[in-house]
């Protein structure tokens, strides 16, 4: 029987190996082209047990049991939450950027809201730690690691970029003269979706997971202000 060797790992396969026994890589692998690529690509959104589809169609369904279950090891079901949150931010920041989402007027554009429309990816890629930091505090009775909470926020951060650009941005392409309405009902929504999350993350009484949800959010949104008042005072 002729051995050949795994392109990846260089371990040593025999025919019948269909699957490389040291790093797992499929022994058949074929000179790339454009077919190929393609294939993956529409197996990556698409794919029936991980796919970016179906991981966002369980975050809106029972976001906090989605990534209880990942924390508790449950991890080749559902898509990396850290590809997910990145890959949904690179989005988020077109959109924003195309609309002007953060502008209730944009024929006058407000310095600081230009500012953040411009760096939305950061402003989400930093808000993801710092309430991954105020929920392991709030929460601590629930004996959470920090890395634990951040996977959470990581889960929460993509959908919640998802849930912008499918809720926030059209009220304010349609709505746009009641932008601080519009802005205030996705605020609450998104605050109910999170509690509802953090209630079946954490457990807990419901009253009190509301409570803590609500204080997490506000903190996190005090150091983002500060952070770009900071930043507008010394910088600009």
């Amino acid at each position: 029987m002729t051995e050949t060797n795994c392109k990846n790992c260089a371990a040593p396969l025999s025919p019948e190996h269909a699957f490389c026994p040291q790093c797992g890589q499929n022994t058949h692998v074929h000179r790339l082209d454009m077919g190929h690529i393609l294939h993956e690509l529409i197996h990556v959104v698409t794919h029936a047990d991980k796919g970016i589809f179906h991981l966002t169609k369980e975050m809106a369904l029972r976001p906090g049991l989605v990534a209880k279950a990942y924390v508790a090891g449950s991890r080749k079901k559902y898509f990396n939450p850290f590809s997910y949150f990145v890959l949904t931010v690179a989005v988020s920041a077109f959109l924003t950027a195309k609309f002007h989402l953060l502008q209730s007027d944009t024929t006058h554009a407000n310095p600081v809201s230009a500012l953040i429309g411009k760096n939305i990816n950061l402003v989400f890629f930093v808000a993801a730690p710092v309430s991954a930091l105020f929920t392991w505090a709030l929460f601590w009775r629930s004996r959470y690691n920090y890395a634990e909470n951040l996977t959470l926020h990581a889960f929460l951060g993509g959908f919640r970029v998802m849930f912008f650009m499918l809720v926030f941005t059209p009220l304010i392409v349609f709505f746009r003269p009641y932008y601080f309405s519009m802005l205030t009902v996705y605020l609450v929504l998104w605050a109910a979706f999170t509690t509802w999350a953090n209630y079946q993350f954490f457990g807990g009484r419901l009253w009190l997971v509301a409570l803590k949800t609500v204080l997490s959010l506000m903190l996190t949104q005090v150091v983002i202000t500060f952070g770009i008042i900071l930043f507008v005072r010394f910088f600009m």
